[in-house]
């Protein structure tokens, strides 16, 4: 009898050799992915996009490209758009260079800026060209720094949602909740770095490490089926103890998971667990079974297992869904003009109901008010269908383009506990 214990991993299996690549776009892009730490994905391309000549000279990364030298002379689109959108318009073809062969494109990117706002869109759309599958992390200014960028950066997140499969927003707000009340902003920008990075080492892990239920970049493309729509995303990490309880625990209270514009039902969902070998089978089933009970999606949940062998009583998971936001149309039943005053059984009959009232027990009725548009002739807008409604999810998009409640340089549509600064420890 074998003394093994019940796990859910077995021996190393190779996998097949992906092409990622992972792109900082603007001076905040790239300062995120100067600080990943992917220690065991060697194999994973870095690159870098910037206008600022500067900021990519002291970046660490070896691919680098500067763009629009023509418009900005290496000196950064300083806070503007136009400018850095004819930056990387100016550079298309070298955008596509840097880009090149790749499986899977994963593109940091912070808006708010010039570069970062203006060029993502771009990129993405140079990679949509190709057949890689095109993720992005997207920071999100905090409130502190003023309504423009709060404009910019909405409405670059609803363009740059159009071209790719998937956009992770990350508001600077909510991650700062993570931090103490004393944390200063240098401190601030670092724990948004740290989220992208846990983000980008667990796609990262669930394709490129091994288990005994492993994702390929079918699994993935599975979740992420064409452009549009919104993403969630959260993880949760613990060990030691009852390691599996507080992982749920830590994923649950994610702050990526509670944003204020997450989708209500999910497409589709994908959940990776990243553990060590031992993992028993048993605690997997409560995984899943809790997992799939908050965040159960339409159609299909994908699950995947990876083996860290430097794990011992440890354990990640990651969710990652999707939305599809289609504009499903209700159909209304068109109501026809009445033309003349119908008795109470016939207009029951009409609407599909059945009288328990015999018509010589009812008493004599006789009309209030008769509307004069009925004996009208049916017009053009008979066609109208201002009574037609979509889903909940699509409803938003309609009134994003209306003006923010300003009062006192405060925007009223940012929850007070944001605009204050307040912590709010969240519960399961």
């Amino acid at each position: 009898m074998s003394n093994q214990p019940d796990s859910l991993f077995g021996a190393d299996a190779p996998r097949p050799d992906l092409k990622i690549k992972i792109i900082g776009v603007g001076g905040a892009g790239t300062n995120a992915v100067d600080a990943l730490n992917l220690d065991g994905f060697d194999s994973v391309h870095l690159a870098a996009i910037n206008t600022d000549a500067q900021a990519l000279a002291n970046s660490s990364i070896a691919e680098k490209l500067i763009i629009g030298r023509t418009v900005t002379r290496g000196l950064g689109a300083g806070g503007e758009v136009d400018i850095g959108r004819a930056a990387a318009e100016s550079d298309r073809d070298a955008i596509a260079a840097l880009i090149g062969d790749m499986d899977l494109i994963i593109m940091v990117v912070g808006f708010g800026g010039g570069t970062g706002s203006a060029a993502a869109p771009i990129v993405a759309e140079v990679a949509a060209k190709t057949n890689a599958l095109v993720l992005a992390f997207v920071t999100l200014p905090f409130s502190f720094e003023g309504q423009r960028r709060k404009r910019i950066a909405d409405e670059g997140l609803g363009e740059l949602r159009k071209l790719v499969h998937g956009v992770i927003p990350l508001p600077n707000d909510v991650l700062l909740q993570e931090g103490e009340e004393d944390t200063s902003v240098l401190n601030a920008f670092a724990i948004t770095d740290r989220w992208i990075g846990r983000g980008v080492n667990s796609l990262c892990a669930m394709l490129l490490k091994t288990g005994i239920v492993n994702l390929d970049l079918g699994s993935l493309r599975s979740v992420f089926q064409g452009q549009g729509g919104k993403t969630i995303f959260g993880t949760g990490v613990a060990s030691g103890g009852d390691y599996v309880k507080d992982a749920l625990d830590d994923l649950f209270i994610c702050p990526l998971l509670h944003l204020g514009d997450r989708p209500a039902q999910l497409d589709r969902i994908l959940v990776n667990v990243i553990g060590g070998a031992d993992l028993p089978i048993s605690r997997v089933n409560d995984i899943v079974s809790q997992v799939s009970k908050r965040f159960g999606s339409r159609e299909d949940i994908v699950f995947g297992a990876v083996l860290d062998q430097s794990r011992s009583e440890s354990l990640e998971i990651c969710v990652l869904g999707k939305a599809e936001m289609e504009r499903r149309r209700v159909p209304v039943k068109q109501v026809q003009p009445v033309e003349e005053v119908a008795s109470p059984s016939e207009a029951m009959e009409g609407l599909g109901l059945e009288s328990e009232i015999a018509q010589d027990e009812l008493p004599l009725l006789r009309p209030v008010h008769v509307s004069k548009l009925a004996t009208k002739k049916s017009t053009a807008n008979e066609d109208q269908d201002e009574f037609t409604f979509n889903e909940v999810d699509a409803q938003r998009g309609y009134f994003e383009k209306t003006d923010r409640n300003d009062y006192k340089d405060e925007d009223l549509d940012v929850p007070t506990y944001l605009r204050r600064g307040i912590k709010i420890k969240l519960k399961v």
